[in-house]
């Protein structure tokens, strides 16, 4: 039975930088893991490069971290990503680190859209919105 995540978006190892002084998965890095993944999402929906200049972009206004099982040195771990909700302005989205086909945490976010030249919030494109919306259509399992 395939256990459905998101869409698979990349793996790594756990590396000794992960590792905080009691030889855990600091969860400054799940966070880290997630921000690669949200960028990588970035890309894929048709958001333009980080910058001020850019038309729009996306800025975290919610984080929040599960931990459900241990990581630990050499695992390898799939990150998933779903968008769980959006509209005209924000963007729901949760990554999964998975090992060992289970859930070893979660990183949930909501993000705005955000207009830099006016330093306030912005509207998404319509294409955005659209591949926001197809974001699910994609295979959801490892």
């Amino acid at each position: 039975m395939a256990i459905q995540f998101g869409r698979f978006m990349f793996e790594a190892d756990v590396a000794p930088d992960w590792l905080d002084e009691l030889d855990h998965v600091n969860f400054l890095q799940h966070q880290r893991v997630a921000d690669q993944a949200t960028e990588m999402l970035w890309g894929l929906v048709g958001g333009p490069p980080f910058a001020a200049a850019a038309p729009v972009s996306l800025v975290m206004i919610d984080v929040h971290a599960r931990y459900f099982r241990e990581i630990r040195l050499g695992d390898r771990v799939q990150v998933c990503t779903a968008i769980t909700n959006h509209d005209h302005r924000r963007l729901w989205i949760r990554h999964t680190l998975v090992c060992k086909e289970a859930e070893a945490s979660t990183v949930d976010l909501i993000a705005l859209c955000f207009d830099a030249g006016k330093r306030r919030a912005g509207l998404w494109p319509d294409a955005m919105c659209a591949a926001f919306a197809s974001w699910g259509d994609a295979p959801r399992h490892l």
